[in-house]
């Protein structure tokens, strides 16, 4: 019987220095069932540890069909990150999961995609992205991607851009960047000038819950429908199975009802956003 609370062990197969305090890792699970039963969906996440430390909920942003391995885009911000941001290839660490649920499979594969991230939250958007370049997403479809950044050196996946941009429409904006920043300038919202949305657009937020209000107030102008507007919250997350109440939002535990949530299921809730 599965045993959610049972953690696993993974190995570390590489790591990739994205900024000043983020790392991408690519984990292994060290035994094979692990690896052959591992599948997950866009927008879950992994609770990941090292023994003595704890553990924490991380976005996996890796393809989905990439399933001997996955990877967590980790930002060195306590005990437990730095710990991680200490350890080498080969290294073991603890991994549950996946958690929580992901996109709808028809939102995915039926509609244009408007992805909006914004610092840290851009994580979540990639496993998309890597799926769409990869010709398993409906190459009918369009996406455009949104993000928000601080400056040039907190930009994640940024050696990514030049395979990205030639499939996808991708924009950025740069709240303090150097005088040499050919983009943007300004909060992410300064995007949304002249943004024009294909038809069958549905937009999929992920960033700081101050951004999603003003986010979402853009889209409202371009009438999406609030059944067309998709939200991961960030939420404290210690269990990732609904059992602590850490990351209660109303009647909903983000570990386990989502971290995905339509916008309609949770707008009239205070304090959702």
């Amino acid at each position: 019987m599965h045993n959610p609370y049972l953690p696993k062990i993974a190995r570390i197969k590489k790591i990739q220095p994205e900024t000043a305090d983020t790392k991408l890792f690519t984990f292994e699970f060290v035994n094979k069932k692990d690896r052959d039963d591992f599948n997950f969906q866009h927008g879950q996440f992994m609770m990941a540890g090292v023994l003595g430390f704890g553990e924490a909920a991380f976005d996996i942003c890796s393809s989905t069909f990439e399933t001997d391995s996955f990877e967590l885009a980790i930002r060195n911000v306590g005990e437990l990150t730095a710990k991680l941001h200490i350890l080498k290839v080969g290294d073991m660490v603890t991994a549950r999961g996946p958690f929580g649920n992901g996109l709808p499979a028809t939102v995915i594969n039926n509609r244009n995609l408007l992805l909006i991230g914004g610092g840290c939250g851009f994580v979540t958007m990639r496993s998309l992205v890597l799926d769409y370049l990869a010709g398993r997403l409906n190459p009918k479809n369009k996406i455009i991607i949104i993000y928000g950044c601080l400056n040039e050196k907190t930009l994640l996946f940024k050696d990514e851009y030049q395979e990205w941009g030639q499939k996808v429409d991708l924009k950025i904006a740069l709240e303090r960047p150097s005088a040499r920043w050919p983009g943007a300038r300004g909060v992410i919202t300064v995007l949304f000038n002249n943004l024009k949305l294909p038809k069958k657009s549905v937009a999929i937020l992920c960033g700081p819950p101050a951004m999603y209000k003003f986010i979402i107030e853009e889209l409202k102008k371009r009438r999406l429908a609030d059944s067309d507007i998709f939200l991961s919250l960030e939420r404290r997350m210690y269990c990732g199975v609904g059992v602590c109440q850490h990351c209660a939002v109303g009647p909903y535990y983000v570990c386990k009802d989502g971290p995905v949530f339509c916008w309609e299921q949770i707008k009239n809730i205070p304090g959702a956003i």
